[in-house]
């Protein structure tokens, strides 16, 4: 039988390579505890040792550098070196338990070395297996990449397999290639960093331009990197303002929409309409303390809890006050100002009595935390994102029941000829009642989206109240298509010159804006032509 030749064969085999791996080891720490070594070269030796691609060379390097840092790393004798491990020791070696226990001093690393630990985890991670850590590794060695072995991540970005880790490390060694003496290599990675924009990047080739006797070649690719950089951060930057005007676009949209409903079909100037988003906003906040106390498995979803409960609570405190308040008071604007603004109030100061006057804390879901990066200078929000979608679909849904169910043929036969629908037995009480509370409802869902993005106290509603009103005007009372396209474009307005003069420059602009096209088209621009 031939198998105990083979058995044989293999363990000669595998006592070769350990030997093989011990030399190896053993030349790595060479330079570690000799007398005239050089430390810091050898922590580069074992750490080159270590991202070969062996897993229990890997191992064995993060174990060497993890003693080094935790001041575990004993130099038994000028060519051997110890790890203390609690009350044993283990040859640094071949990390085997020793019998007996050497007093020395744990090694303690220079300045220099200090610098090589921050990065050598790191370079050590990207022999890992695992995606995420790898990309994590890259991005740390790309933020010290002062620190970075040129040969050990030439190496691993030879082997590497995933684009992100690649393009990561092939950045940072073009940063670190920015010092190098050779003008090819210094042209290339002028030209990858130029591919990389950011104001990060700028930097690093605006200190490139800085020296004087730069060569006149690589002074103008640097110039041509630094110009396509600019191009792509003013890109950003306009992609940013136009995003966040409209995110607060949505935020007026939902704030809008039921005001443009209850204005247009009751011609009632509700000032207590702010505070139906506030009461929204604290709704969301009880959902999520029941929640997170009653449901904390499915916490997360609280704010898909929350949207319901606060259109139901809202809408039911709105037709509790248009039947108690607001339908004694019709066509009598004056005093429905009055009562509406002192419904305000008394709200108000229910929930400072109720919750406080501080800001209430809210626990973002996971899903909502954080954001991307589309290209430099051009940062999207999760919760931002979330707030246009949500408003998207809540238009989307408003102006399907107005226009295609009995309950908004109903409402738009109400708005256009109250006294000819009254006549033909339309229930006008109720519809204005039901209609109140729908719009009540819509403010509480801007409530909602509110609580992920602004601050949520008992006054927050009041500061949405102007703008509200202005969309209305702006687009026409009724007109939910006028209500969209006015909120688009005051929340655009608004942001394009609230970065460049400020809010209150802003406020004014857009107030003008609206004065200058009210004398022409008093009615709005959107207003339905057969209204009376």
């Amino acid at each position: 039988m031939r198998w105990p030749v083979w058995l044989a064969a293999a363990l000669l085999m595998g006592m070769h390579l350990g030997a093989q791996a011990q030399t190896g080891r053993l030349e790595a720490l060479s330079g570690m505890c000799a007398d005239g070594g050089d430390p810091a070269s050898a922590l580069t030796s074992v750490v080159g040792h270590g991202s070969t691609g062996n897993v229990d060379e890997r191992a064995w390097a993060n174990r060497i550098v993890a003693s080094i840092k935790g001041r575990a790393f004993i130099c038994a004798t000028p060519t051997a070196a110890r790890i203390a491990d609690g009350e044993h020791q283990l040859d640094a070696i071949t990390l085997a338990e020793m019998q007996d226990r050497i007093s020395a001093p744990p090694f303690v690393p220079s300045m220099v070395v200090m610098r090589k630990l921050v990065i050598a985890g790191a370079e050590l991670d990207l022999s890992s297996k695992d995606v995420d850590g790898r990309r994590r590794a890259a991005e740390q060695i790309d933020k010290f990449y002062t620190l970075l072995d040129q040969q050990i991540i030439e190496r691993l970005f030879d082997r590497e397999s995933d684009q992100q880790v690649k393009s990561t490390l092939s950045l940072a060694l073009a940063k670190r290639g920015l010092d190098s003496n050779v003008k090819a290599d210094r042209l290339r990675s002028i030209e990858i960093i130029g591919k990389v924009p950011g104001q990060a990047s700028r930097t690093l080739l605006l200190n490139v331009l800085a020296d004087t006797t730069l060569d006149p070649a690589l002074a103008s690719a640097a110039r041509t990197a630094i110009v396509s950089i600019d191009n792509w951060l003013l890109a950003g930057k306009i992609c940013s303002i136009l995003f966040s005007g409209l995110s607060y676009a949505g935020i007026l949209l939902l704030t809008a929409l039921g005001l443009s409903i209850v204005f247009g079909l009751m011609g009632v100037i509700n000032l207590a309409h702010g505070e139906f988003i506030m009461i929204g906003a604290y709704a969301t906040y009880v959902v999520e303390q029941l929640m997170q106390t009653h449901a904390p498995a499915i916490f997360g979803a609280y704010i898909f809890v929350a949207i319901p409960v606060a259109f139901v609570v809202c809408a039911a405190f709105g037709m509790v006050l248009e039947y108690c308040v607001i339908r004694f008071l019709y066509r009598r604007p004056l005093e429905t100002l009055l009562a509406t603004w002192a419904v305000s109030i008394a709200i108000i100061k229910l929930v400072q009595l109720t919750f406080g006057s501080q800001n209430v804390e809210f626990i973002t879901p996971g899903f909502l935390n954080g954001g991307m990066q589309l290209f430099a200078g051009f940062f999207v929000t999760y919760n931002r994102i979330f707030a246009i979608l949500l408003a998207a679909a809540i238009f989307a849904a408003t102006l399907l029941v107005v226009r295609y169910t009995s309950f908004g043929l109903l409402i738009r036969a109400t708005t256009q000829r109250r006294d000819t629908a009254r006549c033909l037995g339309v229930p006008t009480e109720r519809i204005d009642r039901l209609a109140f509370g729908m719009g009540a409802g819509l403010a509480g869902l801007a409530g909602v989206v509110l609580t992920q993005i602004a601050s949520v106290n008992p006054s927050m509603g009041t500061s949405f109240v102007v703008d509200a009103f202005m969309v209305v005007v702006l687009g026409g009372a009724g007109s939910l298509i006028g209500t969209a396209l006015s909120s688009l474009a005051i929340g655009e307005l608004n942001q394009i010159i609230e970065p460049f003069y400020g809010s209150v420059a802003a406020k004014v602009a857009v107030l003008l804006l609206i004065v200058l096209i009210i004398q022409r088209r008093p009615q709005g621009l959107f207003a339905s032509k057969t209204r009376s």
